[in-house]
């Protein structure tokens, strides 16, 4: 059976789809809150790891940040497969030695991104070259000399990336139309602020969710292979 370490960085953002697809395949999910939570020392036993967003920055100066980065030195060091979702891609560009800082537009909402040529050959293999996601971030980053660009926007460079078997990407495939409604109930004055309106967020909501399904379907079937491969090499 596969084990996997999901560090979670805030109660409501969690791996909606994302869990049934693993626990459909038969796949062991260790999920820790790091906040409040201790996470592991070390990623032996695991066969992955997945850090998910939360509402603070990579470059805060905050304890359990910290215990995250070493774990995702401890899966760059092992060539471990892991998945890096907003505050987790941003800390993956961080511990590669990339700048990760502030950005000149808020995402918070329905935005298109575009997938590079490498994106399409690995991990967003079997989908378009431009897909609607959803954004809720203001930071960005940019990316260590050795990573490979996956993913870009009118907005931002740098959507998705992959440092070996490590992706990144900065908007979010996860989550349903329930959980977009908790993160609005959650962070709604941060809404409020950006200027944001609730009924555009929630536009369509129960299509555009459906399409965003079948999107972490698509990559969960092709990071699930990037940990078979990995399972297979007796690592």
């Amino acid at each position: 059976m596969h084990r996997i370490l999901a560090v979670q960085n805030a109660a409501c953002e969690h791996l909606g789809t994302l869990r049934h697809m693993f626990e459909h395949d038969g796949f062991s999910i260790d999920t820790v809150n790091a906040v409040k939570e201790h996470l592991p020392d070390s990623l032996e036993g695991y066969d992955a790891l997945i850090v998910l967003g939360g509402p603070a920055s990579a470059y805060d100066d905050l304890a359990y940040l910290k215990r995250e980065e070493l774990l995702i030195q401890d899966a760059l060091k092992h060539d471990i497969p892991m998945l890096g979702i907003c505050l987790g891609s941003q800390l993956l560009a961080k511990v590669s030695g990339a700048r990760v800082y502030k950005g000149h537009v808020k995402e918070i909402g329905w935005y298109t991104v575009n997938i590079t040529e490498h994106g399409l050959r690995s991990v967003f293999r079997g989908l378009d070259d431009s897909i609607l996601v959803f954004h809720w971030h203001n930071d960005t980053y940019d990316l260590a000399d050795y990573a490979v660009r996956l993913a870009y926007s009118s907005n931002y460079p740098n959507q998705a990336f992959m440092l070996g078997n490590a992706i990144g990407i900065q908007f979010h495939v996860e989550v349903d139309e329930d959980m977009v409604q908790e993160w609005v109930e959650e962070y709604r004055q941060e809404v409020q602020d950006a200027g944001i309106r609730i009924d555009a967020l929630m536009h369509d909501i129960r299509h555009r969710a459906r399409m965003l399904e079948h999107t972490a379907n698509i990559l969960y079937r092709n990071f699930r292979s990037m940990i078979s491969l990995y399972k297979n090499a007796g690592k």
